[in-house]
């Protein structure tokens, strides 16, 4: 993207120290991150429905961590590296996605 021509070079050297500020800050070790059901959705290539129903339900998955306990619909997140381990000793037993159709 091109600097504007308005621009004013210290506008720009301000916006860089903030960008690099920002892109050095300090960072979550990824086996520390908390996922949802739609980021282990995504890790896994299969649908959030089938990770709710058929994954995080089996009593081998990793106990989900519930950061407020406001009921039933409070969003369950577990730690990724437990969920990245737990993939790992379990690829041959994940369920398969569905085929998709072939648009016509």
């Amino acid at each position: 993207m091109a600097p504007d021509q308005n621009t004013q070079p210290s506008e720009l050297i301000d916006a860089i120290k903030a960008l690099v500020s920002q892109l050095s800050g300090p960072r979550v070790n990824q086996d520390d991150e908390l996922w949802t059901s739609d980021d282990i959705a995504n890790y896994l290539k299969l649908a959030t429905y089938t990770i709710e129903r058929r994954v995080v339900t089996r009593p081998e998955f990793p106990a989900p961590l519930q950061p407020c306990l406001t009921g039933a619909r409070a969003v369950k997140r577990w730690f990724a590296g437990e969920v990245i381990t737990w993939a790992r000793q379990n690829r041959s037993k994940l369920p398969s996605g569905r085929a998709r159709r072939k648009a016509a």
